[in-house]
């Protein structure tokens, strides 16, 4: 690493070049460029312009960024490796989060270890562990760069397994008082399970992590359908590595007495998303005749999800693309067609039976997703006995080979909602995912990536604003008069389409209640049970005065003949 060479310390900067806010010019400056993540040559060249006009700021961005002169970083497990620390990163959060550690008494730690392709051009890849906790924005613990993922599992988690036994025996001490700490589970998608645990990858035979049902070669692929219970895996017979079949070798997290069955989240976003509604949608498109569907009927479908294109809530990053791009589709693409789209675009273009089928997964997912606790648990059994049947029946809609891996996984993702107390969204990798794409944004070039890392990280915790978890509860971001962003469930799931904002933060709506609304679907429950209602065109609804905190969720409004959902 060469070292940092300038001429002007950033404490040494004029402090009467201040701005109205009584912040130092150069302190805001560099705010500016952490928050919009400019180049160091361009803020150099922004720093030789204002120099001209006579500020008194530094040469070097690397001196006004208080950017860190070496970073080492270790020859390990095939490639180079930095490790940040656990309670460093709790510790951040906590400075940050006033409410948090003013309530905080416990920690439960939701690890996320997954590789991240940096390059199209080469195979070097970012392996970071990540952790998170709170619904907190997740933090890095440790980051290995390399042509492949670490070379040896025990040797990369040392650091990191060995300050969780630390801190589950000390705890962190915070504000006078000892905050304890403990590994709560791993969310992680099925390769990264496999690696971890040492046990063999979602396409073997034996490779169901909760059970020990054996899988079924055809068509070159291997399926899991079985009318017959099998028994299900232990964690004491997994760390005495009675499951020849399954286990490949000894984890070190057997070592640190880490359950390494019940101990792995199965993450909704790959499982779900990824796994079981893109096979859905590639089946109609390209799956055996019985469940094919037509161009006529495929074009149908596409032309519905791009008629939607400006009627999706702000909040939804992505709007529906055709199914010409399905290739392309992100994670949230699949959740959106599951929760929001698919019931509506697929009405009466697919077949009775493919449709209700359908609804099953959408229903079943959508309660274990619910955020009230109480009707949370209170149909967590409704919701396994959907996935139940939809798995079940996948065999006569899809054929065998549609229950892969993903497919029979269905039946064990309510016991993680039952164990956890919590709903999915909860343990999944959304938010890791989102945080991998920030830590691969901060690389600008193939020259020393852990160095470029961890000195943008530094940066931003000297001058950036670090995002907190919104602990009010308020779900929703754009309030509108315009309609995609006009229609909230209230709390007693009544409907309110927002008319007028007033000056004084009041709100005019037209609320229309459930009994004035009709089901969308009947099968396999009425659609009202998960506030899926249709609204006819000619509706009867009453004028109220709202405040924003009368709002529960934001919802979707979707136009449909005769009326919306």
């Amino acid at each position: 690493m060469s070292e940092l060479k300038t001429e002007t310390d950033l404490s040494e900067v004029d402090s009467s070049s201040s701005t109205d806010e009584g912040q130092p010019f150069p302190a805001e400056l560099a705010a500016w460029a952490t928050e919009s993540q400019c180049t160091r040559a361009n803020l150099n060249k922004l720093l030789c312009l204002l120099r001209k006009q006579g500020l008194p700021l530094p040469k070097d961005a690397r001196t006004l960024m208080q950017t860190p002169r070496t970073i080492q970083a270790l020859d390990k497990c095939g490639g180079q490796y930095r490790y940040y620390g656990v309670e460093s990163g709790i510790l951040k959060i906590l400075a940050h989060n006033p409410k948090l550690r003013q309530s905080c008494d416990e920690i439960q730690l939701i690890v996320n270890i997954d590789g991240v392709p940096l390059f199209k051009s080469s195979g070097t890849q970012f392996w970071p562990i990540l952790c998170s906790f709170s619904k907190n924005e997740p933090f890095l613990v440790a980051l290995f760069y390399g042509n492949s993922k670490p070379t040896c599992l025990s040797e990369f988690l040392s650091d990191f397994l060995g300050e969780i036994d630390s801190l589950k025996e000390n705890g962190i001490a915070f504000n006078d008082k000892t905050i304890s700490v403990s590994l709560l589970t791993f969310v992680c998608d099925a390769p990264a399970r496999a690696y971890l645990k040492c046990i063999k990858g979602h396409t073997g035979y034996n490779s169901c992590e909760r059970c020990s049902i054996p899988g079924s070669y055809k068509n070159n692929r291997v399926h899991f359908y079985s009318t017959t219970s099998f028994p299900l895996r232990s964690n004491e017979d997994f760390a005495n590595m009675l499951y020849d079949n399954h286990q490949r070798a000894h984890s070190s997290l057997i070592d640190h007495n880490f359950p390494c069955v019940s101990g792995f989240c199965l993450d909704y976003m790959h499982l779900v998303c990824l796994g079981v509604v893109k096979r859905i949608i590639w089946y109609l498109k390209q799956g055996p005749r019985d469940c094919r569907l037509s161009s006529r009927q495929l074009l149908e479908i596409s032309d519905n999800l791009v008629s939607l294109h400006g009627k999706m809530p702000s909040e939804f990053a992505r709007k529906p693309r055709s199914l010409e791009e399905l290739e392309r589709w992100k994670a949230t693409e699949f959740r959106q067609f599951l929760l929001y789209t698919g019931p509506v675009v697929l009405r009466k273009i697919v077949s009775k039976k493919i449709y209700e089928h359908f609804l099953t997964l959408t229903v079943g997912i959508s309660i274990l997703l619910d955020s009230n606790e109480n009707k949370r648990n209170s149909y967590r059994e409704y919701a396994r006995e959907l996935l139940e049947y939809f798995v079940r029946e996948s065999k006569n809609i899809y054929s065998e080979i549609f229950v892969s891996y993903n497919v029979h996984n269905l039946i064990y993702i309510t016991d993680d909602v039952e164990k956890y107390n919590c709903s999915l969204n909860s343990i999944s990798a959304f938010p890791f995912e989102n945080h991998l794409q920030a830590i691969k944004r901060l690389v600008r070039n193939a020259k020393n990536p852990i160095s470029q890392v961890t000195k943008r990280m530094a940066e931003m915790d000297t001058f950036g604003s670090r995002k907190t978890n919104n602990m009010s509860g308020f779900q929703f971001g754009t309030i509108s008069c315009k309609k995609k962003d006009s229609c909230f469930l209230l709390f007693n799931e009544e409907f309110a389409f927002v008319k007028e904002k007033r000056d004084d933060g009041k709100l005019v709506c037209d609320v229309v209640k459930q009994r004035d609304c009709e089901n969308y679907f009947k099968k396999p429950c009425e659609s009202k049970f998960i506030n899926i209602a249709f609204i006819k065109k000619r509706h009867r609804s009453s004028r109220r005065l709202l405040e924003k905190k009368d709002l529960y969720r934001k919802v979707a409004c979707l136009p449909c003949p005769g009326g919306y959902v």
